[in-house]
């Protein structure tokens, strides 16, 4: 019996060892970027262990057996998380690659046709971190912490609060951890383990999401590193000391002596919630060297992956957050967006689908925080993290016990939140949380078999070409952050988070792209253009805007401040010459308060306003009012070519978007204020409540639907017909 096991060993080592090396690529495929596994199209979904202690490494008992129901299901993609802190050791000259090796294994002896992406973390152990503290990140509000890291603590514990961090603009760091990055390919590639490495997804900063050091509640970095790297920053940007000066409206500072601005410095603002550049560029100038040194660091990693392994395989980040960053997208978002999605090292990005409750919760749309339809046009493969289990939909769990049916208001969520990337020309990862408690946030056999299920159908899908049904296109902008507060407004939220759930329950399809690619969208296939949060428009898009947009019947929708600054000044006159509209300042220090009468409708801000336009054009036809005053905040002014619609507060109400994109001619698919989506001939519902139905098909068909409380659903877009409920 032992002689036979011990056969049966070697004949499986020989058979791993003689398996060809597996390649992975992104390519444009049937109008979408899509993933090649060994030359052929995969379903872009991903199992993935989680990062923290209990549940991190493949080879124990719960991961194990969670792999293997994915493999089961047909998934054969899967994720683990490496830290350089689990194997760059102190005082040693090698990396361990016998711990990467064992974590791949792991996934490969309860699925051996599996592929793996390796999340390496490039952050420095912690006891580099305290041999190089003069490399580290300091913050402008206060001393590092002082607080031990390691275990207990997951290796992410405290990259929230203060935490001792190598600064991301040490250069020896970049360095350093770049040498042990290439070792880890040039050992690993070749290893039996290593032949069925499809990726890396390469991790750094908070959570290895590539947000600055505490940027949620803190203010970095005034280190040596960053400061040393501001001032060469500086150099490249101002040449000479009396350039640097002019623009900062300052003699105190030299291109030699220039300090990273303080805490009280970066969260004042001069012109209400915005930040006049003409007045406040030290501060706008210390955010763009922040991002851009971040930017630099990714680009730096990605391209010793992609130059580094032997054969093709698929590079990752996080990056590209837009929804739900905490007002604080200066300090720690992800505004370089455009040249990472540009950059060539780079096959995919990533973030967990939004936390926002509204979104998340059941009857929520689940959106992803990447504004997708810009990285469909970058040939960038997006994949969403959905991480949100069963627990957080569970609220008898009492952290001790757990039941042992599935949860009825799980499995929907769980439907959409993968349906919706899915369909959208993206794709996901299962992130698995509830590892660590022993079983696994899909472990059940009712949610692997719906997991099964979807991507059964999906597989046959593979053929489909990618086709966009959108009546509408939203414009967001990062450049933006740069010139508001970085902190909580009153139009933080409401630009952002509420007035994209809202537009995802009208019923009406809509793309969704950064204004830098507004020259990359055939703009004839849309009824309406709505500018979300474009408070930065320099003169090529007012230019491009006006002669490209703004015709063809075309209706334009203008929200808060579209366009108040140039990059240079800031100017309310801006405002009116994009919107067409006259309007005048308003100061008021009351919550403002909406009455809408097209439909009626009201809302309220949460909190005042500053600052704040009122509309005095008496040929705008006016459909909002403040409560108080009756001064006009929206209106709609007809022009020869295209209609302008204004509101100068963010616009809010599901039904308000709803009448206003109608009447511009966008199809409405139901009007049940319910998240719907449709594409490539496919119409995914989801529902809370549940309810009849009238759903209107592009064809001119209704079909009548009767949806039970708390379920998902899948038709087909010509006939009406149930595919997956």
């Amino acid at each position: 019996m032992k002689l036979k096991l011990i056969i049966i060993l070697l004949i499986f080592n020989l058979l791993v060892n003689a398996q060809a090396p597996k390649t992975a690529f992104v390519k444009s495929h049937l109008g979408k970027p899509a993933l090649f596994v060994d030359n052929e199209p995969v379903v872009p979904a991903f199992y993935a262990l989680t990062h923290a202690y209990g549940g991190r490494w493949s080879w124990e008992e719960v991961a194990s057996r969670n792999i293997k129901n994915f493999c089961e299901t047909g998934i054969k993609l899967f994720q683990v998380d490496l830290y350089f802190e689990d194997i760059w050791y102190k005082g040693v000259d090698t990396l361990d690659i016998g711990k990467a090796r064992r974590q791949v294994k792991g996934v490969l002896d309860v699925c051996p046709d599996a592929s793996v992406v390796i999340r390496v973390h490039v952050n420095a152990p912690y006891w580099w971190n305290e041999q190089n503290r003069g490399e580290c990140t300091e913050f402008a509000d206060g001393p590092i912490d002082d607080r031990t890291y390691g275990p207990p603590f997951n290796n992410e514990d405290g990259d929230t609060d203060r935490p001792l961090r190598a600064s991301l603009a040490s250069m020896k760091w970049r360095q350093e951890s770049g040498k042990r990055l290439e070792e880890f390919c040039n050992r690993l590639a070749d290893t039996p383990e290593g032949k069925s490495v499809i990726g890396l997804h390469v991790c750094g900063g908070i959570y290895g999401e590539w947000h600055y050091w505490g940027f949620i509640d803190h203010d970095p970095d005034t280190g040596p590193a960053m400061t040393s790297y501001f001032r060469n920053w500086l150099k490249n940007k101002y040449k000479t000391n009396e350039n640097l000066q002019k623009v900062w409206n300052s003699k105190a500072f030299t291109l030699e002596n220039a300090t990273v601005p303080s805490s009280a410095e970066r969260n004042v603002t001069t012109a209400g919630i915005f930040r006049d550049p003409a007045k406040e560029q030290r501060v706008i100038d210390y955010f763009t060297a922040q991002q851009e040194v971040v930017a630099e660091d990714i680009e730096y990693f990605c391209k010793i992956v992609k130059e580094k392994w032997n054969r093709p395989l698929i590079v990752g980040v996080f990056y590209g957050y837009f929804h739900m960053t905490f007002c604080r997208q200066a300090s720690g978002g992800h505004l370089f967006v455009e040249r990472i999605l540009n950059c060539p090292y780079i096959d995919y990005m990533s973030a967990p689908q939004s936390y926002w409750g509204a979104s998340r919760e059941l009857g929520g749309s689940g959106n992803s925080r990447a504004v997708i339809e810009s990285g469909l046009l970058h040939n960038k493969l997006w994949l969403d993290e959905v991480d949100n289990g069963f627990l957080q939909q569970n609220p008898g769990y009492d952290g001790i016990r757990i039941t042992t049916k599935p949860d009825s208001a799980f499995i929907p969520v769980m439907q959409r939140s993968a349906l919706y990337p899915l369909m959208r020309g993206t794709g996901l990862w299962y992130y698995d949380f509830g590892i660590q408690k022993s079983f696994g946030w899909w472990d059940r056999p009712a949610y692997v078999q719906k997991i099964k299920e979807e991507n059964d159908f999906l597989k046959k899908r593979l053929d489909t070409p990618y086709q966009s049904v959108a009546d509408v296109l939203y414009v967001w902008d990062m450049e933006s952050f740069y010139f508001v507060k970085n902190g909580w407004t009153p139009v933080c939220y409401n630009q952002l988070d509420v007035a994209l759930e809202e537009v995802l329950r009208t019923g009406i399809i809509g793309d969704h792209i950064y204004m830098f690619d507004l020259d990359k969208v055939d703009l004839n296939k849309y009824k309406a253009v709505v500018f979300m949060n474009t408070y930065a428009i320099p003169d090529k898009w007012k230019a491009f805007i006006q002669k490209n947009v703004a015709t063809g019947n075309r209706t334009l929708i203008w929200n808060y401040m579209p366009g108040i600054t140039d990059g240079k000044t800031l100017n309310t006159s801006f405002v009116a010459q994009l919107t067409g509209m006259k309007v005048q300042l308003y100061k008021s220090t009351e919550k403002p308060k909406v009455m809408l009468t097209q439909p009626v409708d009201s809302f309220e801000m949460e909190g005042a306003v500053d600052p704040m336009l009122v509309i005095t054009d008496p040929q705008a036809q006016e459909f909002g009012l403040l409560k108080n005053s009756q001064k006009d905040i929206a209106a709609k002014k007809m022009f020869k070519n295209y209609t302008s619609i204004y509101s100068t507060l963010p616009l809010h109400g599901i039904a308000v978007y709803r009448k206003l994109l109608q009447d511009a001619g966008c199809h409405v698919y139901n009007n049940s204020g319910e998240f719907l989506y449709a594409n490539s001939g496919l119409i995914l519902l989801h529902t809370k409540d549940g309810g009849e139905r009238t759903i209107h098909l592009k064809n001119g068909k209704d079909i009548q639907i009767e949806l039970p409380p708390k379920s998902t659903w899948l038709l087909d877009a010509s006939t009406g017909e149930i595919i997956i409920n």
